[in-house]
């Protein structure tokens, strides 16, 4: 892995893959998460061109550089890895928090050539949620192991837990390396979030027109199909994959997941 230094921290990310006429591919993870969530769809995206992975601040191997994380100081990271390797308008991909991350630094960099959502949404948390994050916070702080093993099980829907029981116990260990002060300071971060619904309705001119791509799940246990139909037709969006599995469709819906993710960063590439 590879790293830059951002406010005292050390912030790393994965290369692979070789310049091709798809624009250079940017992964961001979720919470709880790291770069090597997407391992399983990897070999498939960096046949075709430039793939950057990269582990958001007090996840993976980077560090953390405050107390509270905003989605916009980790678009800043995101920022600077992008300056620093010198790539042009990146197509970003986003899964759940990397999507909020993603939203914010769309709202506030004009370097990107596409956005997509992978099981994400651009609502903020709602007074129940923000409730939420506080209780996780506290539990964090005193039982960290079991709240992130309860936090990555949930993730599944029930009758998918028992066929996917070794994947989820994998990531349920590369969970547990992130440090209390990531995982807190993430949860905080995601908590003060604002709605970022504008993006998808009236996008930035560097989004325009059909450059956000949203993939979502019929029976995510995170964000709600109900939900997600409020917002999946705005007229910023150039693309959607619906998935018939849930929040973590990378792992249980591998092949169409990764085909969809193909499809969409293909509208991009060079004639």
């Amino acid at each position: 892995m590879f790293c830059i230094e951002y406010k005292g921290a050390l912030v790393y990310y994965q290369i692979s893959g070789t310049p091709s006429l798809f624009p250079p591919l940017l992964l961001l993870h979720g919470f709880l998460e790291d770069s090597r969530m997407w391992d399983g769809m990897i070999s498939s995206l960096e046949s075709r061109g430039l793939v950057v992975r990269v582990d958001l601040p007090g996840h993976g191997k980077s560090g953390c550089f405050d107390s509270t994380h905003t989605m916009e100081e980790m678009a800043a990271t995101v920022f600077a890895i992008i300056k620093h390797l010198e790539i042009h308008k990146p197509i970003i991909l986003g899964h759940s928090m990397g999507g909020y991350v993603a939203l914010a630094y769309a709202q506030n960099y004009t370097q990107i050539g596409g956005l997509g959502l992978f099981f994400s949404t651009p609502y903020a948390d709602s007074a129940a949620r923000q409730m939420m994050r506080e209780r996780s916070e506290k539990l964090v702080t005193y039982h960290k192991e079991s709240f992130i093993r309860a936090a990555i099980t949930q993730l599944f829907s029930k009758n998918l837990r028992p066929i996917y029981a070794d994947k989820i116990s994998q990531q349920i260990e590369y969970s547990l390396e992130i440090s209390m002060k990531g995982i807190i300071a993430a949860i905080r971060g995601i908590k003060i979030r604002s709605d970022k619904t504008n993006i998808l309705d009236q996008p930035p001119h560097a989004l325009s027109p059909n450059k956000i791509g949203v993939f979502v799940g019929q029976t995510d246990t995170i964000i709600p199909f109900e939900k997600t139909k409020e917002w999946i037709a705005l007229p910023g969006i150039g693309f959607n994959f619906i998935s018939l599995h849930g929040h973590m469709g990378h792992i249980s819906d591998t092949l169409n997941c990764t085909n969809a993710v193909i499809k969409w960063w293909s509208m991009f590439k060079k004639n």
